[in-house]
């Protein structure tokens, strides 16, 4: 946990560094549109668990019994030091990996292709979060892993395309991970 922490804190901080300026832009678009804002994180919030309850039911039939080991890290991690996880998972790794996906890849492929800005950004998300798992889950588990992080992915580029901030999809993915 402790670790976890120090990596996630590293990471916001760098964040900080390199999104300022993205980061004050889009939190204008806040106080400009907060009804928009708020449209978007209560939607966006409300379609992920709808899209991931489907997913996980979807998951459970192909794989009973299936066990997602990020989540379970986190679990084991929280029971060690809940505060800093919970400072780490809630309030530092969502800006980062917000900034990260949405900020960086979704938003400088949409104007290209949108259905590329939402694939890869997506898929990207997916993977990330279950990469150091490969060679501890079969094929097949990997395959179900990489589909439980889907409906986040669309959820929040819908987020940040529809609430035209970043700060809707950062709110979400806090939410989530609490």
């Amino acid at each position: 946990a402790e670790l976890n922490f120090v990596f996630y804190l590293i990471n916001f901080m760098a964040m900080l560094l390199i999104f300022h300026d993205f980061l004050g832009r889009s939190g204008r678009q806040v106080t400009q549109h907060p009804v928009l804002f708020g449209e978007a994180v209560i939607l966006g919030f409300v379609a992920y668990y709808a899209c991931s309850w489907l997913v996980n039911e979807l998951v459970g039939i192909l794989v009973p019994g299936f066990t997602n080991y990020n989540d379970e890290a986190i679990f084991a991690m929280s029971r060690g030091n809940s505060f800093l996880m919970f400072i780490g998972t809630v309030v530092l790794v969502p800006p980062f990996e917000e900034c990260m996906y949405r900020g960086l890849i979704f938003r400088n492929l949409y104007g290209k292709s949108r259905w590329a800005a939402y694939i890869v950004s997506i898929v990207a998300f997916a993977i990330i979060h279950i990469i150091g798992y490969i060679g501890t889950y079969s094929p097949l588990e990997l395959l179900m892993a990489t589909l439980q992080y889907l409906p986040a992915g669309l959820c929040l580029a819908w987020s940040y395309v529809r609430g035209g901030t970043i700060f809707a999809p950062i709110l979400i993915h806090a939410a989530i991970n609490y």
